[in-house]
């Protein structure tokens, strides 16, 4: 007995047993780290994770939805990997890998690589009576290709998971491993003309939370910008047919802080800047597409020269044709 107890103890320093921090702690950890997100679509996510271990994070491009999943990560000391969807998968094989018949080997992605990871953890501290370390997977931009096609085992896996706490996904024939409890999935999407609707199956099987962008926090997020007011005219103005959050706005301030550095005034970057990041945004029939550029053009007259010129050409287009683009 004194051997074994004495074992346990140096393998809870090698393998200490995990423990989650509190809610509490999380929240204002994660704010530690700049991420503005209001502390119910966080409590929301945390709880989703805790109920269903499918997350999915829904909204406008550049809001911090892959942000908070590393944040988040961090916080609770997960391991995490990021994986980028493709838009050509179509199987369960570009997610999980393949049997190569010809060399006898299994070729391995980090996805796949990861899940065993997981499994071995989990595994390994149930023979050391300790918490598992929990696995965060993200699948950043999920939806760019078809859901229920390259992810389909793992859909009816989960099934599994939630009725008796293990599933096994097959990754070839007589190769499986487990999903164990401490994976939890994550999906990031964005929800545009480039990207594919789910099936209800997924629905079924994961919490949907929309992460939403809050006019005050992009205001505060700006900071003490000359170009503040007029910038948060513009969106405004279009966040309704062209909606952006806090990417675009740091892109913006980047490229005005570096074309100072050559001596070109805040107005001329700013410019800049409308025409590059944000009329590319503006397309479509839509008659609110109209009266944004209006609103548009009214704010750059006189002021940005550039973006005006543009502005007003994509107006005469959609005054003409019932439709205008960037190009």
């Amino acid at each position: 007995m004194d051997n074994y107890e004495e074992a346990q103890r140096i393998l809870k320093t090698i393998y200490p047993d995990y423990s989650e921090p509190l809610f509490t702690e999380i929240n204002q950890n994660i704010r530690s780290k700049g991420l503005r997100i209001s502390e119910s679509i966080l409590r929301r996510y945390h709880l989703a994770l805790k109920t269903r271990k499918f997350v999915i994070l829904s909204g406008t491009s550049g809001t911090g939805k892959t942000w908070l999943t590393k944040a988040y990560a961090e916080v609770v000391a997960a391991e995490y990997l990021l994986v980028p969807v493709a838009p050509n998968w179509t199987t369960n094989e570009d997610l999980l890998g393949y049997f190569n018949p010809m060399d006898k080997e299994y070729h391995y992605t980090a996805f796949s690589h990861f899940l065993e990871k997981a499994a071995q953890e989990y595994e390994q501290a149930q023979t050391e009576k300790r918490t598992p370390k929990p696995y965060h997977l993200i699948l950043d931009e999920m939806n760019l290709a078809r859901v229920e096609y390259y992810f389909a085992k793992f859909l009816s896996a989960m099934e599994v998971r939630m009725r008796e706490g293990l599933a096994q996904i097959e990754l070839a024939s007589e190769k499986q491993v487990l999903l164990p409890p401490n994976l939890y999935f994550i999906g990031t999407v964005n929800v545009d003309e480039t990207t594919h609707n789910f099936a209800d199956k997924v629905y079924d099987r994961a919490q949907m939370i929309e992460m939403e962008v809050c006019r005050n926090d992009l205001f505060e997020h700006l900071g003490e910008v000359e170009y503040r007011e007029i910038l948060m005219e513009v969106w405004d103005n279009l966040h309704l047919v062209t909606p952006f959050a806090f990417r675009v706005l740091d892109e913006i301030n980047n490229y005005v802080n570096e074309a100072k550095v050559l001596n070109i005034s805040w107005e001329e970057a700013l410019d800049e800047q409308l025409l590059q990041k944000i009329l590319p945004k503006l397309k479509g029939a839509d008659d609110r597409v109209g009266e944004a550029l209006k609103a548009f053009v009214d704010i750059a007259e006189n002021k940005f020269n550039l973006s005006h010129t543009k502005a007003s050409k994509m107006l005469k287009t959609f005054e003409q044709h019932g439709f205008t683009s960037y190009f």
